[in-house]
């Protein structure tokens, strides 16, 4: 799809045919950056929204956005849907499309703008809801726009909370600090918490310590694909550990993702008992 065809779909004019419902406005700690970056990432949906989706399979992408089949939950009222994303980058805007399934011909079109905070991380953002054909009733209308304006407020509580988890994550990457040590010394290893992971920030980057298969082991708390948390992830019975974001599943002997689909994990550092004392790093 070209450059041109996503300008013309997003033209007000194409809005004109549809029922305006209303809206759903609110303010986020985050970047421009990071929203649009979030608009493109069709492969969170159903990881961080399960209330929402309950799958997704891309059909095709670009810098236009993006098409994909996609299967609710059944509380979301179950079903399928194509639906299509198209994006207008430079305005930072964009406009949702159910192209086919339950919803189909329903936009949702949004605005992002900077609200001008010194840091560039506080954004406005104004989401539109648009329909086929006007609802019969004006109670019909209220409960269509109440039941669109919670969904959304639970996608953008748990959008910010990814968003803004990966902002900390980019920031700690270009942290440069001689405090950060080499090694640490977890405490007396009788005393350790073996059911909760004991996060690490050393000089080669953030691990957690966790008892697993009658061990202490160490690995990645942060996953090479998009810097998702993998501090408290399970580790499942085939010793692979999920990203919360994206479902990649890496080996935590070795650190390959299974299907190739970024990195490795960080090589963890090594641990060691030293007079009853839990230490890890060189």
């Amino acid at each position: 799809m070209s450059a041109m065809t996503v300008q013309s779909h997003l033209a007000p004019s194409e809005e004109a045919n549809l029922h305006y419902l209303g809206n759903y406005t609110r303010s986020i700690p985050v970047s421009l950056n990071r929203m649009m970056e979030n608009a493109y990432d069709w492969e969170h949906l159903p990881f961080v929204h399960p209330s929402s989706f309950a799958s997704i399979e891309l059909i095709d992408q670009g810098e236009w956005g993006w098409r994909c089949k996609t299967g609710l939950p059944p509380a979301a009222g179950g079903g399928e849907q194509e639906v299509e994303l198209l994006v207008d980058r430079p305005n930072h805007y964009w406009a949702t499309t159910v192209l086919s399934g339950t919803g189909e011909g329903i936009q949702i079109h949004t605005q992002a703008s900077d609200k001008g905070s010194s840091d560039g991380r506080m954004i406005a953002i104004d989401v539109r809801f648009y329909l086929p054909q006007a609802p019969e009733t004006a109670a019909q209308s209220a409960m269509i726009l109440g039941y669109l304006q919670g969904q959304y407020k639970t996608l953008y509580d748990e959008d910010e909370a990814l968003m803004s988890s990966r902002q900390q994550a980019l920031d700690d990457r270009k942290k440069v600090s001689d405090d950060i040590p080499s090694s640490v010394d977890l405490g007396i290893e009788a005393e350790l918490d073996r059911g909760k992971s004991h996060p690490v920030s050393l000089e080669r980057g953030r691990f957690a310590v966790r008892h697993h298969g009658g061990e202490w082991i160490a690995h990645a708390a942060v996953c090479p694909h998009m810097l998702g948390p993998l501090g408290d992830a399970e580790i499942d019975a085939e010793g692979l550990i999920t990203c919360p974001w994206h479902a990649y599943r890496f080996e935590i002997d070795g650190g390959a993702e299974q299907q190739g689909r970024c990195g490795d994990l960080l090589p963890p550092p090594p641990i060691r008992l030293v007079d009853g004392h839990l230490f890890i790093g060189d």
